[in-house]
């Protein structure tokens, strides 16, 4: 609906309270002094204390370090930076202006340690040890300015039945007095057994490293057996598990960080008890249990080996939190160094070991090991090799053959894998001959009466590399709010080329059932340049359109929103550099309205829609838009015909320009509209993950700007929780404008940050998100702003698939609205491939 120019003015209290809880963006009504606190390797020190000698009051940084400290009057204030830990500063800060910025660098305090060991080692001597390896850690930190080393990973996942736990199955005996029995049925189900329960993944990888944190893998051999998505495959330019830091951030593995062991706080979070201590290897070695002190989401617990003679780890193995694994029920991690060169200790197996549960009957057992070797230190490295590209693999590694493994294992295969290897390699050989794949492609290109019924038909051809579809019978019946049932085919053409270029071509035609109109629509997109990400499609046809197609579910429903479109469309996308994103889309259209239409169907007795069909005069609309984006720092992984693109810490920043073009192919229409936007993911430690995003927008030229045009905003769904960074979730109408507007975003997940201070919640693995929204139009001055608070918890839809389900409560108010509230469920389903989830 169009905005009425007239409301009441109200508070911004609601404004106000989102932006300082949720954003800490700035404060309306206060001065703030804001910053980062590290410590003398440039690493975040979290929960440090800020204290204003003045007031006698102060507030704690998070878990990266950042704080921000509200005060009510310029003026000049004296703070003290203290943690445990390290030496407390003082700073002199003359506050003169909205913000002033102050950053400051703590320095290890051995006599704060030392005090709070004497206390503590009356408990257990283990205390004393980590306080002396946290004393030792900058050594280890700074021992390698730089080094190379060969990387060899081996991945296995094995199916394990709870069948097999409770009785041995018996051997098939085969009886030869039977004429034309099998000698080799028994081995031949042995064989499909292991192919199918077990999978592997194989890699040898260079791994080059510079001080503080820059990788860059160079994976020079990979091969796969059988399905390998369950398996973990780590980068290290995302984490390098390095328990000497304060945080071990997890990515791909959980939605938190864990405190380390040897944090220089890490006696505010763990308790450890020496379990003995002997020689080993002319070594002298110490065992430490490391105990949680509140078992939670960001501790873990087990056992560390530390070296006493160098104050270093020997080996360690933790178990993470389950509370906040993203795929795996379970999640070990294993680490050993060994010695190079006097006080060098590196580390030369790492191992990670995880299972996923379907059910009680199933359960997927898997381990990712690493095996380092070919060590070289202070490794001179060219200028620029680090980079936002951390990872390359050549063509030439996906062609490594068995004689290659067998030369270049570090870690032995055992015995199962190994016969598994054998067979898949057998069988690919088989696999690749044309002769069976002419088979296959003959058995699969037959027709069976489900696949016209219900699944539809495929046809392959392995030689081109296309796959054609044709529609099922149950396909071809479809529904549209205009009119009720249509009915038509459906067909589409794939094609891969073996430069990674991708052809997709679809289209479809139906006819109303009650106006007996005939309408299609076809898409033609090409994948012209896998690596950039070049793309290039024409689309078009003519369909019933909703005027806003991301409105609420059930105004999507109503005839009234729609109109009739003919439509003909060209679109191009292009990373031009690494970052920067420029899409571009022409569209002409004609469009009518549908008021000669019998828009009635069966949901009319279910939705109501009171407002008149849309009506207007026939014209045409020309129409450019224009969007380029950038995010700085984007890291990435460089396969041979394409990018994976893995983020970046920094904000992507967009401008959209859309243009309707008067006279151009006979266009009826003139406006110009530009918009800005910017968002973002944060992690903030121990404390959880904000996600935010901010745009403004204004047309700057209506000439002749029609009502299809305007820039509309979305309805809230009853009950349903949509997505938090491209809607509202009170908004008790739809909106349009015309004028300047501008929206705000907001969504942190706790991560289990607050419900680990809860003894009994905790383990119920119920975590807490919240955040807000605020929406202003020039129109009328028209605000919305809304708050929103809920639970979540994840369940499980199988091994590896995830569901997401919250609970939120929201408070909305607004100046042509009263305060009011409602609840609202949340459905959200993890990105297998990503490991990642939508919002």
């Amino acid at each position: 609906m169009t905005l009425t120019p007239q409301f009441k003015l109200s508070s911004t209290r609601i404004l106000t309270t989102l932006l300082f809880l949720f954003c800490n963006l700035y404060f309306l009504q206060a001065q703030v002094i804001t910053g980062r606190i590290t410590n003398e390797f440039s690493e975040p020190v979290p929960f440090a204390n800020i204290y204003v000698t003045q007031l006698q009051t102060g507030t704690t940084s998070d878990g990266e370090g950042y704080y921000t400290l509200p005060l009510d009057v310029e003026g000049e204030y004296n703070l003290v930076f203290s943690s445990l830990g390290y030496e407390s500063i003082s700073e002199r800060v003359l506050l003169t202006s909205d913000t002033a910025w102050v950053s400051i660098r703590l320095s290890t305090s051995a006599v704060e340690l030392q005090e709070i060991v004497v206390n503590a080692s009356d408990k257990d001597p283990a205390f004393g040890i980590i306080k002396n390896v946290i004393e030792h850690k900058e050594r280890q930190l700074k021992a390698a300015k730089s080094y190379k080393t060969k990387v060899y990973l081996k991945a296995v996942e094995e199916t394990e039945r709870q069948e097999k736990l409770k009785a041995e199955p018996q051997k098939a005996e085969v009886d030869i007095s039977v004429p034309n029995a099998d000698p080799f049925a028994e081995q031949a189900a042995a064989n499909q057994e292991l192919l199918q329960n077990l999978n592997m993944v194989e890699m040898e990888a260079t791994l080059n490293y510079q001080y503080p944190r820059s990788y860059k893998e160079e994976r020079t051999a990979y091969q796969t057996y059988g399905h390998t998505k369950g398996l973990f495959i780590p980068v290290f330019a995302q984490t390098d598990f390095n328990f000497y830091r304060n945080l071990v951030h997890l990515p791909g593995i959980s939605d938190a960080p864990v405190i380390s062991p040897l944090s220089n706080n890490a006696i505010l979070s763990y308790k450890y008890k020496l379990i003995e201590s002997k020689y080993i290897d002319g070594e002298f070695i110490s065992q430490i249990k490391v105990i949680p002190r509140k078992e939670g989401n960001s501790t873990v617990k087990g056992t560390i080996w530390i070296n006493e003679e160098q104050w270093t780890i020997h080996k360690l193995e933790l178990d993470l939190p389950v509370g906040t694994l993203l795929i795996a029920d379970d999640f070990r991690i294993e680490q050993s160094y060994t010695q190079i060169q006097d006080s060098l200790w590196i580390v030369d197996r790492l191992a990670f070991h995880y299972t996923n549960k379907r059910g009680k009957k199933k359960s997927f057992k898997a381990s990712t090991i690493l095996s380092y070797s070919n060590y070289e230190h202070n490794y001179n490295f060219p200028d620029k090799f680090f980079g936002n590209e951390v990872s390359v693999t050549t063509q030439e590694a996906y062609e490594r053959d068995g004689t290659y493994w067998a030369g270049t294992r570090t870690e032995k295969l055992a015995e199962r894998e190994a016969k598994m290897v054998h067979l898949r390699d057998s069988i690919r050989k088989v696999h690749n001959s044309p002769e069976f794949k002419d088979s296959i492609e003959h058995l699969f290109n037959r027709i069976s009466l489900l696949e016209v019924a219900w699944d539809g038909v495929g046809f392959r051809d392995w030689r081109d590399e296309s796959y054609v579809y044709v529609g099922a019978l149950a396909s071809m019946i479809d529904f549209s709010p205009v009119g009720g049932w249509r009915v038509g085919p459906y067909l589409s053409r794939f094609k891969r080329y073996q430069n990674g270029r991708i052809w997709s071509n679809s289209g479809t035609i139906d006819i109303g059932l009650r106006n007996g109109d005939i309408q299609g629509n076809f898409s033609s997109w090409f994948r012209y340049d896998p690596f950039r990400l070049g793309d290039i499609s024409m689309s078009g046809g003519r369909s019933f359109e909703s005027v806003n197609q991301y409105d609420a579910y059930l105004n999507l429903l109503r005839p009234s929103n729609y109109i009739l479109r003919d439509a003909f469309r060209v679109r191009h996308q292009i990373e031009i550099l690494n970052g920067l994103h420029l899409f571009s889309e022409f569209e002409i259209n004609d469009r009518k309205p549908i008021t000669g239409y019998d828009v009635g169907s069966i949901i009319d007795g279910v939705i109501t829609d009171e407002d008149e069909l849309l009506d207007f005069d026939r014209y045409q609309a020309f129409i450019s838009t224009n969007i380029i984006s950038y995010t700085p720092g984007q890291r990435y992984m460089r396969e041979p015909n394409r990018k994976v693109i893995l983020g970046s810490k920094w904000p992507t920043f967009s401008i959209q320009h859309r243009r309707g073009w008067d006279k151009a192919l006979g266009s009826d229409i003139r406006f110009d509209y530009v918009e800005a936007a910017v968002e973002q993911d944060i992690i903030f430690g121990a404390l959880g993950n904000s996600h935010y995003r901010a745009q403004m927008g204004q047309f700057i030229n209506t000439d002749d700007l029609r009502f299809v045009d305007w820039k509309r905003f979305r309805e809230s769904d009853p009950i349903l929780y949509s997505h938090p960074l491209k809607s509202f979730q009170m908004l008790d109408t739809s909106l349009s404008t015309t004028n300047l507007h501008f929206e705000f975003h907001y969504i942190h997940h706790f991560n289990g940050a607050i419900i680990n201070n809860i003894p009994l919640l905790k383990k119920t693995r119920i975590k807490t998100v919240a955040g807000g929204g605020f929406l202003w139009l020039q129109d009328g001055n028209y605000r919305h702003q809304e708050l929103f608070a809920g639970l979540e918890r994840v369940f499980k839809l199988g091994p590896r698939r995830r569901l997401r389900v919250g609970v939120f409560g929201v408070f909305a108010d607004g100046n042509n609205r009263k305060p009011d509230q409602s609840f609202k469920i949340s459905f959200d389903l993890i990105d297998v491939w990503k490991r990642d989830w939508s919002f």
